[in-house]
């Protein structure tokens, strides 16, 4: 369960039917982000690490700089929290991470083996199916996440699978009853007729649990053939078939690891959606001192896997903090020397985020030698030479948007680190827009003001600010640099 201080599972029915406190914690609000329509191929991510409640499940943070993290939320959809006991919830700080990437969080109902049984013969027996469904929905909306995945992994007759059945589509109706936009998966395990066989692929074996709920996460141990069956079979409900990819590539036919970019595209030629586990195969097994550069590696996924990201709303802040670091920083300045580790505290982050880009000249990484706020800022790298590619430009995505240009205040803070006797280079924030005939501009606001087409768009420059020094540090100057942009569309 989740106190004050730390978040908890819930490991036995009476747990879970006495659960009724509302945690005092804050958790972030779901943002609204345009994902695309509703038969694009979703990712869904499964937080399998060592079993869950590390270092993450303290409410208030702790001080282990080192802790797993995720932070490269624009390219999944979905993050389920998992661990092995029967009611997995997600510690806040994952939900507040990733709902201000508008990224639903789901936590885990989950029965194996005799003790699963023993605890689904209770269930049916007791006719506690409305009973379980009901309290796992309470849980949910009292700590504000988004849905479950449901993992049965117990043997029971083919007398019994309509209870399951009926316990399946309780927990839909009321988790969608209490928590709306919320989702049900279930994973492919149980069979129609009782069998625990998993079948890694969707048929008419499993198909009477996938026609419950909002989705099936497929066994990872899939060839392709399986999911060219499944895309047939589903029908126009492909996306909802969740393609399990375990980047450990533990009995399967395909290579991951790094390489796991190129199994999300197989799944994707499918129009199929994917389900990644085991992601943790990069802090478990590589060398954690380069764990924000494997991270990065791990998650770069080319465009055409990764799904639409867009905000709808403002404001729109963030200083790219990743919920840690070595100190504690505000406007600037350090303001506690204690490290720390708190996901409630990460800001929201860029699309742009690896160690490659520009064609191999730039870099856009996570950095904690230095902030603003909180605990680390993005810093931006471009070092072309001789042999670099003709296209390569300093050019960084950090948001898609999808909002209407109105009257709009804009500020940034950077600072320059540079050798002394260097050029000092401007740092430009640039805008694409859409008028509503659809005609595109671009307005870049730099040191110079660069705008095509002055008879649409005004662009004022607060000058106040400009060259304020916000750090004694002597590598470099920090400014803030404000704008007003008004659309006179």
């Amino acid at each position: 369960m989740l106190s004050d201080r730390e978040a908890a599972p819930l490991r036995t029915l009476e747990e879970l039917f006495s659960f009724t406190r509302q945690p005092l914690c804050v958790v972030d609000p779901l943002r609204d982000v345009r994902r695309g329509g509703p038969g694009s191929p979703k990712t869904l991510l499964c937080h399998d690490l060592m079993d869950g409640y590390l270092d993450d499940r303290f409410v208030h943070g702790c001080r282990n700089t080192s802790s797993y993290r995720f932070f490269h939320w624009q390219v999944i959809n979905s993050f389920v929290y998992f661990s092995h006991n029967m009611v997995t919830i997600p510690p806040p700080g994952w939900i507040s991470a990733a709902h201000k990437h508008g990224v639903k969080v789901l936590g885990t109902f989950t029965v194996k083996s005799d003790w699963g049984t023993e605890t689904l013969t209770r269930m049916r027996r007791d006719n506690l199916a409305l009973k379980v469904a009901s309290h796992l929905a309470l849980v949910a909306s009292r700590c504000h996440f988004d849905g479950w995945l449901v993992d049965i992994e117990s043997k029971m007759e083919k007398c019994h699978v309509g209870f399951l059945k009926e316990l399946l589509a309780a927990i839909t109706t009321e988790t969608h009853r209490t928590v709306p936009g919320s989702l049900i998966i279930w994973y492919d395990s149980v069979l129609c007729d009782g069998a625990l066989d998993w079948q890694n692929e969707l048929n008419e074996k499993n198909s009477c649990f996938f026609d419950l709920c909002d989705g099936i996460f497929l066994n990872s141990g899939w060839t392709e053939d399986a999911l060219q069956r499944s895309a047939a079979f589903a029908g126009d409900r492909k996306s909802d078939v969740y393609v399990g990819i375990d980047v450990y590539a533990r009995r399967t036919s395909y290579i991951a690891g790094y390489k796991m970019y190129q199994v999300v595209e197989v799944a994707r030629s499918h129009g199929l959606s994917a389900a990644i586990l085991g992601s943790g195969w990069v802090y478990e097994t590589q060398d954690k001192r380069r764990f924000m550069q494997n991270q990065s590696l791990l998650w770069s996924l080319p465009d055409h896997c990764c799904p639409e990201w867009r905000l709808r709303t403002l404001p729109l802040s963030t200083s790219f903090c990743q919920g840690f670091g070595g100190q504690l920083y505000e406007a600037g300045q350090v303001v506690s020397a204690v490290p720390w580790f708190n996901l409630s505290l990460q800001q929201l982050q860029p699309r742009d985020q690896s160690p490659w880009l520009c064609c191999g000249c730039g870099s856009a990484t996570g950095y904690t030698e230095d902030a603003y706020d909180g605990g680390g800022c993005l810093r931006l790298r471009f070092l072309p030479d001789d042999e670099s590619e003709p296209e390569a430009v300093p050019y960084f995505r950090l948001f898609g948007c999808d909002f209407p240009l109105g009257r709009l205040t804009l500020s940034y803070t950077f600072k320059q680190h540079r050798p002394s006797g260097t050029i000092m280079n401007d740092v430009a924030l640039v805008l694409k827009v859409k008028s509503a005939e659809g005609k595109e501009d671009q307005l870049k606001l730099g040191v110079v003001i660069d705008v095509p087409n002055m008879e649409h768009y005004a662009v004022t420059r607060d000058i106040s600010d400009c060259g304020l020094n916000l750090s004694s540090d002597i590598s470099g100057s920090c400014w803030v640099t404000r704008y007003s942009l008004n659309s006179l569309l």
